[in-house]
C-alpha cells in the first residue's frame, strides 16, 4: 500500500470481523440524543436573566451527553461481545488511510477501533482489505465514513501532538 496520509505508531484498542451481510456496519439500535434535543432549546434563552441559567444548564448537558456516548460504547461493545469480537490492545501504525498491525489478518474485515479522541472515546468501525506485511498486516480502509476518517485523523494528530510534548519535556529536563 502507498503511504499517502501521516501515521503514528500507538497502542489502540482492535478487533476484527468478517464483513457482515450486505455490507452492514454496527449500527446499535439508538435512542433519541436527548442531550442535543435540549441544548437546541436551550440555545433559544436569549436575554441577560437567562444567562446564568443557560450557563448552569449547559454544564448539565454536558454531563448528559458524555453519558449518552458512554452508554452507547457499552451497548456497541456488548453487541460485538454477542458476535464473538474481542478488542485488544495493539501496537499499530495508523493513518487516515488504514493500519498495520501485528497479526496475521487477510481479506475483507470489518476494523473496530477504540479510539480517545479530545478526552472522549470512540469505539468506531471500518471496512478494510487486509494483506499480509513484514511481521504483521497491512489494513487499507476502503471508502470509510467520512466521520470516521475525521475521528481517526484527529486520533492520529493527538498522539503526534503528546509525542512531540513528551520529546520536548525530555529535551527541556536534559
Amino acid at each position: 500500500m502507498t503511504q499517502r496520509w501521516f501515521r503514528v505508531e500507538t497502542t489502540v484498542e482492535v478487533g476484527f470481523e468478517a464483513p457482515l451481510a450486505g455490507g452492514g456496519m454496527l449500527r446499535p439500535v439508538q435512542a433519541r440524543r436527548l442531550a442535543v434535543e435540549a441544548r437546541e432549546h436551550l440555545d433559544r434563552l436569549s436575554n441577560r436573566r437567562d444567562l446564568e441559567v443557560k450557563e448552569a444548564l449547559g454544564l448539565v448537558l454536558d454531563a448528559v451527553a458524555a453519558m449518552e456516548r458512554e452508554l452507547e460504547e457499552m451497548q456497541r461493545r456488548l453487541l460485538l461481545g454477542q458476535r464473538g469480537v474481542t478488542l485488544r490492545e495493539q501496537p499499530v501504525r495508523i493513518g487516515g488511510d488504514g493500519l498495520w498491525v501485528g497479526e496475521k489478518v487477510e481479506g475483507a474485515v470489518l476494523v473496530h477501533l477504540g479510539l480517545r479522541v479530545a478526552g472522549a472515546h470512540h469505539l468506531v468501525c471500518a471496512h478494510a482489505v487486509g494483506r499480509t506485511a513484514p511481521g504483521g498486516s497491512e489494513l487499507a480502509f476502503t471508502d470509510p465514513d467520512p466521520s470516521v476518517r475525521d475521528l481517526v485523523v484527529a486520533f492520529v494528530f493527538d498522539q503526534q501532538r503528546k509525542e512531540r510534548r513528551r520529546e520536548l519535556d525530555a529535551s527541556a529536563r536534559t
